[in-house]
């Protein structure tokens, strides 16, 4: 039987790599205080104490337990929304703009992990869209001619190409680079390693209840402690309760994800070289890696979030709902059982793109929310757009993801 609702990364950390961080107390001062200890918030504390901030980091639970740990640990240099949907939705300018951040953002944070020597399985690949038949063809060919007229290659790959590096039957498709995998828990643990060692404080188990503000300074309070700062870095993906009037900001739904049983030998035959991303050309794409031991990551089925009395049975049904479609696409794997199925909430704005900036109602704050089903893509631009306001210094383009938009 599968273990259901526990993602695949949760365990994945021996007991000795996995950090443990006291409970905030007292009354604290600090330039910022980061809210939130998954990926996004543990870049965000790295950077800002290794720009020369004084920071303080909160976890209401354990760094990396939540959606880090539920996530894919895909670093792709586009945002999730195609190039022609976003081109729409906000216009050329915003659109290219938009996808040169990401691409930068991408290329950098996998250079960090590298600088820092965090051990995390990062591993260099490409990201593989694919078409299944001719109407599919026909929109992916229409993305590729809008991504390089903008200036962004994406070379096409014919049927032959992708059955050698995917095994799957294919009408043709399109390869975007650079792209990486990793494991997004041990990421996590690297990046709050080296911002500690760079002078932030990291607490764990301590919630936040509400911050607060005046003319001066904000607050952040919790059960047993108070932090005085004239900085807030929400990294909590979604606004929840702590910040209610930006709710209809962003879209919560919720995908789910498999992981199965390694291959056998007779499947590894036919299921090309395991190496490549794989995403498809559809209004509601699956999302394939692979991961040591020849297993595969298979993600998708994209909803409404589900109730927490309908989870267990949902959850059931959706594992099998996805090990079926991943068999539709590889029938030679077909009665592999899944290893592993959980949910994955997805976030993100109308628009498809992240929200990253300050908000008029909450001076002193600057948030990264909504950051869709690659947060890692664009947690390094949140975190170093973020160091340029705290320290008074923004640039030209750090508003790009702004609320005002």
């Amino acid at each position: 039987m599968p273990r259901l609702g526990v993602p695949w990364w949760h365990d994945r950390a021996s007991s000795a790599r996995r950090p443990r961080y006291p409970v905030c107390r007292g009354e604290l001062e600090a330039d910022v205080v980061v809210i939130g200890g998954g990926l996004t918030g543990a870049v965000a504390a790295c950077v800002l104490a290794r720009g020369g901030l004084d920071v303080v980091l909160v976890e209401a639970g354990r760094l990396a337990e939540g959606q880090t740990a539920a996530g894919l640990g895909c670093l792709v240099s586009d945002p999730a929304p195609s190039f022609v949907t976003t081109t729409a939705a906000t216009g050329l300018r915003t659109a290219k703009a938009a996808w040169r951040v990401a691409r930068t953002s991408a290329r950098e944070l996998a250079a960090a992990i590298r600088r820092l020597k965090i051990r995390c399985d990062l591993t260099a690949t490409t990201l593989v869209t694919g078409a299944a038949d001719l109407t599919q063809v026909t929109a992916l060919r229409r993305e590729q001619a809008a991504r390089r007229a903008a200036g962004f290659e994406a070379p096409w790959l014919k049927p032959a190409q992708l059955q050698t590096l995917l095994g799957l039957d294919l009408a043709g498709g399109m390869r975007t680079d650079p792209a990486a995998t990793f494991d997004p828990v041990l990421a996590t643990f690297g990046f709050a390693k080296a911002a500690a060692a760079a002078g932030a404080r990291i607490f764990e188990s301590s919630p936040v209840r509400r911050t607060t503000f005046d003319r001066n300074r904000a607050e952040v309070r919790l059960a047993d402690a108070v932090i005085r700062t004239s900085g807030v870095y929400v990294a909590t993906g979604v606004p929840g309760s702590l910040f209610g009037q930006l709710r209809r900001h962003v879209r919560e739904q919720e995908a789910f994800v498999v992981v199965t049983e390694p291959l056998e030998t007779a499947m590894k035959r036919q299921t090309g070289r395991r190496t490549a991303l794989f995403t498809e050309a559809t209004a509601e794409p699956h999302w394939l890696r692979w991961l040591k031991g020849d297993r595969a990551m298979f993600a998708g089925a994209v909803g409404p979030v589900v109730p927490a009395r309908q989870r267990e049975r949902v959850l059931v049904q959706k594992t099998g709902q996805l090990m079926y479609e991943l068999s539709l696409r590889y029938p030679v794997i077909s009665g592999l059982p899944a290893a592993a199925g959980w949910p994955l909430r997805i976030a993100s704005a109308a628009d498809g793109l992240p929200y990253i900036g300050m908000h008029r109602n909450y001076p002193f704050h600057y948030f990264a929310l909504g950051l869709g089903w690659h947060g890692e893509t664009f947690a390094w631009f949140a975190a170093k757009s973020a160091l340029r306001r705290f320290s008074g210094r923004p640039e030209r383009g750090d508003d790009l993801f702004g609320f005002g938009r």
